[in-house]
């Protein structure tokens, strides 16, 4: 039975390729002149490159490019803004597009996720700095905070500024969240544009390559091996990496609550603690670890006897 198209929406911004581009310049333009709004607008935007990327393929995806990013620079006056949107959005959009496409399940959009957060990883360590390092970063952030010096304590401030190295790695891993929601949204709204009413590819089925374990251990190695400056691409590493186990622990924390028909009002739940006490997430990063290297999906999926 062959599942027919749907969703007036979908089925509108898919219809052409001046729809999609303009409507994908149009968020665009405005993640840029609402930075309120910048986060929800900008995933959305890669969301929809990747969803034309599945859907109309890969001549498609280029003709919005250049639409969108023509259409960018003159809702915002900026030529930029159409470079950015090539690089930052587009770029992003198409690789998890292709990634969606090459797999019916996660492993493409894995290695998109790994493969550009590592890209951008070493922009931040080595390219935007131009070999300062650190120092760069903590200046960064001192400019930063200048207009809140009085509104903020200086036990606050140095806490903050102690912080600064690691704003390379944070940087990365923020990425890897909103990248992987727009995978999951792209995902969804493919599937609803099908006429399907149920999810095929659940994020439960979400697992990172067993080779990856290794990275893990090699960064611990260094950072316990090694001091000062030479740790400081290594701590920004760790935060990335265990940003990527923090995925396949949630992907098991899904398939645990599928396995054992739990509402979706408890997974809810999780993601509410998960907000408001930050400690989780090392623990559901310490959890993908486990599942990858014990194996705990099988034995959860194994019949009982």
């Amino acid at each position: 039975m062959t599942a027919q198209p749907q969703g007036g929406v979908l089925r509108w911004f898919l219809s052409g390729r001046w729809q999609a581009g303009l409507s994908i310049a149009v968020l665009f333009s405005l993640a840029g002149l609402v930075p309120f709004l910048a986060a929800p607008l900008f995933l959305n935007c890669v969301a929809l490159v990747a969803l034309v990327t599945i859907q109309a393929g890969r001549k498609e995806s280029l003709e919005v490019l250049v639409i969108a990013g023509i259409a960018s620079m003159l809702f915002t006056f900026n030529p930029w803004f159409g470079v950015i949107f090539a690089l930052v959005a587009w770029l992003p959009g198409r690789l998890l597009g292709e990634g969606l496409h090459w797999d019916t399940q996660w492993s493409g959009v894995v290695w998109v996720l790994i493969g550009l957060s590592l890209l951008i990883l070493v922009l931040m360590l080595w390219v935007v700095p131009l070999g300062a390092g650190p120092d760069f970063w903590q200046t960064q952030m001192t400019q930063m905070l200048k207009p809140l010096a009085k509104e903020i304590s200086k036990v606050q401030m140095a806490a903050v500024l102690r912080m600064a190295p690691l704003l390379p790695g944070i940087m990365a891993a923020g990425l890897v969240l909103l990248w992987t929601l727009a995978a999951l949204l792209a995902s969804r709204w493919y599937e609803r544009y099908q006429g399907l009413d149920r999810p095929q590819r659940v994020y439960g089925s979400l697992e990172l390559p067993g080779m990856l374990i290794w990275l893990v251990v090699a960064t611990l190695l260094g950072i316990s091996l090694l001091h000062g400056a030479l740790a400081w691409p290594l701590q920004n590493l760790a935060l990335l990496v265990g940003t990527w186990y923090l995925l396949q622990g949630l992907s098991f924390v899904h398939l645990w609550f599928a396995a054992k028909g739990w509402p979706t009002i408890a997974l809810l739940g999780l993601y509410i603690a998960l907000i408001l006490l930050s400690q989780l997430l090392l623990v559901l990063s310490v959890l993908g670890i486990l599942d990858r290297v014990f194996h705990l999906r099988q034995r959860l999926l194994r019949p009982r006897s």
